[in-house]
């Protein structure tokens, strides 16, 4: 149901010229949140989620798979975009990831805490990572989200997350347990979460100068929410997605996650192909739509095809493109 409130704001908020600009802060149940492109299967400890009973939910937005408990907080926050980068003078959403992220910083800050962005969605602390956000664009409106590790259960993080060797092979970190931190381990002075909360939501409105009035979901919002929980997001087949059979798998680490390509060949053209893994890119839809445009195509072909979607970013569209290379040596 949380994430069919935040599809239900995200609609509303592009289809409707009346509809508010939405700051969500929320806190969930134990739970396991993967990255729209993720297979579950790949990235999790599916026994241990299941003997402990944590439910696992594919998110709309891209980015890796995270653990949520109640040492953890989340928001979300909602926008027309062409508006909100005329307003704050921003070129385009990737600028995003360092106007939200800049709230999180200054609230380490006045903690006493030293923390830095790290490319392109992450807020470390000492090399470690406090804070991740992931962001979508819906047509006419964005959703950019962030999550925080006060004072989470790492062990029982480090048990459910089998992330990809490749997440680490630039790093000096072996495992998850040894790359993230709560922001708790860094604070001299002990605050509870409601405090962070009340941090953050004041940081937010003075880094982006507006004022905040709460309140509750809208009839409308209730209704949509409640007709995505049921028609989408309830359904096993949402989040655990059938993996096709594919002659070729082939991956890589970008700059922006690890990124898998799945294809099948015959006489040197792509005949099917899919993508998977914890990058990001913002556009919904683009991938799929980039999958349909390369079908059919020489490899090499393929490749130049792929240089015609600006809508996903450079960095992805160039790990594409070389793995791609991988795909012709391998056949």
């Amino acid at each position: 149901m949380h994430f069919a409130v935040e599809e239900a704001i995200l609609r509303l908020t592009d289809e409707r010229e009346d509809q508010m600009p939405t700051l969500r802060i929320r806190q969930t149940l134990p739970s396991v949140w993967i990255g729209y492109y993720q297979n579950p299967e790949d990235e999790l400890n599916l026994d241990f989620c299941a003997a402990n009973n944590l439910p696992v939910v594919r998110r709309l937005n891209s980015g890796g798979a995270v653990y949520q408990d109640n040492g953890t907080f989340c928001y979300s926050a909602f926008f027309k975009t062409e508006q909100f980068l005329s307003d704050y003078g921003l070129s385009d959403t990737d600028d995003l990831y360092q106007l939200f992220g800049r709230v999180i910083i200054n609230i380490c800050r006045k903690m006493g805490i030293r923390a830095e962005l790290s490319p392109v969605n992450d807020i470390t602390v000492n090399g470690r990572k406090i804070y991740g956000s992931a962001q979508l664009e819906w047509y006419s409106a964005f959703v950019h989200s962030g999550s925080i590790l006060f004072n989470a259960d790492k062990e029982r993080m480090q048990m459910v997350l089998r992330p990809s060797v490749l997440k680490f092979d630039d790093k000096r970190f072996k495992n998850v347990g040894e790359r993230v931190a709560n922001l708790s381990e860094f604070t001299a002075k002990q605050i509870g979460i409601e405090t962070l909360k009340s941090h953050f939501i004041n940081e937010f409105a003075r880094v982006l100068n507006i004022d905040l009035h709460e309140s509750g979901l809208t009839s409308d919002e209730m209704k949509e929410a409640e007709r995505l929980h049921h028609d989408k997001y309830l359904l096993k087949e949402w989040t655990f997605r059938r993996v096709p059979e594919r002659t070729t798998v082939v991956s890589a680490k970008t700059r922006g996650g690890v990124l898998t390509i799945r294809c099948s060949t015959a006489n040197n053209a792509i005949q099917a192909l899919d993508f998977s893994g914890d990058f990001l890119v913002p556009q919904y839809g683009e991938i799929e739509r980039l999958c349909n445009a390369l079908k059919g195509h020489i490899l090499k072909d393929a490749q130049k095809k792929v240089k015609e979607f600006t809508r996903i970013p450079l960095y992805l569209r160039k790990g594409i493109i070389n793995l791609l290379k991988e795909v012709i040596k391998e056949q």
